[in-house]
């Protein structure tokens, strides 16, 4: 996730306090380990534009028949919850509402794309859509925001000719996923507490992190602007590049923006300056940056849902949402089909 990204990021910055180290830190791929055999259950794809640039997505393999059981537990702060999704299979045909289409995830900074299997395995079996997932930013070769895996899924886009696309951006996936949008005429977009300023969460989650520890003394708010610069020099883009806010008042296709008026990361406010009827908004309460990108929460989880199925969908339907509770809480897990 983006927070546990830039602790990594930013550790060891006292040992430096050179820009440029600090700069290389945010850039470089991140190693985060987890756990499980998830990686056997996904199918590695290299899509290539006509330069040809290629980039690694992530797809699902041949899935059998049959029952579906997923299950996805995070702690965060003092809350600890777990998601699971049941379906049972009675040999029916299943009614795939958005058949022949795709969805296209993109990761936010630094989130491991095998931590998307349980949302991308879900919402393929809810849609019937063809799902898969873009690495984070911070995986490419050289970065740049994410803005350099637009041109080859644009190009696979092109080559699948799906009925409409959803593209769906987690943080900085947001960039990716409207780089995207721009340059097709069949798509949805949802944003989930999109970054609307790299500098503002850079400091955002350097004061989250490191306001009241010994780090702050080694590292100063200058520093931090001046590697948020060489960023951009490195990256060969430039603010306007990133100016999420200003792309989003262009963009044609219906839009739908989720964030939280207590999510540091995001600077939500900054979203009320949109004048494009074609978004719509939601702003959350008491919702934090991982909470938001990790879908931690049966109402913001209940209003995807329902933009993307395009019908008002209820909580009590855990055959679609699967059901989001307290840790032990078997009252809310046997809501669940037996």
């Amino acid at each position: 996730m983006v927070v546990k990204g830039f602790t990594i990021a930013l550790l060891l910055i006292g040992l430096s306090g050179c820009a440029s180290f600090v700069a290389n830190k945010i850039t470089s791929p991140k190693n985060i380990n987890v756990e499980g055999n998830l990686a056997d259950l996904i199918v590695e794809r290299q899509i290539c534009d006509n330069s040809p640039y290629c980039i690694k997505t992530m797809g699902l393999g041949d899935l059998e028949a049959g029952d579906l059981s997923l299950a996805f537990t995070f702690k965060i702060n003092e809350g600890h919850k777990v998601w699971r999704y049941e379906a049972k299979s009675d040999g029916a045909a299943k009614v795939k509402p958005l058949e022949n289409q795709l969805i296209v995830l993109f990761a936010g900074y630094s989130q491991p794309t095998l931590l998307l299997y349980m949302h991308q395995r879900w919402l393929q079996h809810i849609t019937g859509a063809n799902v898969i997932v873009v690495p984070s930013a911070d995986n490419s070769e050289n970065f740049k925001f994410g803005l350099d895996y637009a041109s080859p899924l644009v190009a696979e886009i092109q080559r699948l000719k799906p009925k409409k696309v959803h593209l769906i951006g987690f943080s900085m996936g947001a960039l990716a996923a409207n780089a995207v949008e721009q340059e097709v005429d069949n798509a949805r977009l949802y944003l989930f507490a999109p970054m609307t300023d790299f500098e503002h969460s850079t400091k955002a989650i350097y004061d989250i992190l490191y306001q009241d520890t010994l780090y702050a003394k080694f590292v100063s708010k200058n520093t931090l602007e001046d590697a948020i610069q060489i960023v951009y020099e490195e990256s060969g883009t430039t603010l306007k590049d990133t100016d999420l806010l200003a792309k989003l008042n262009g963009v044609k296709s219906p839009t739908f923006i989720y964030a939280s008026n207590t999510d540091k990361v995001t600077d939500y406010s900054a979203l009320n300056t949109i004048d494009n009827k074609n978004i719509n908004v939601s702003i959350y309460e008491k919702l934090g940056h991982i909470e938001m990108v990790a879908l931690a929460s049966q109402n913001l989880l209940t209003e995807f849902v329902s933009d993307l199925l395009e019908r008002p969908v209820l909580q009590s339907e855990v055959e679609t949402l699967g059901v989001l509770c307290d840790f032990g809480d078997d009252d809310c897990l046997n809501q669940l089909p037996n």
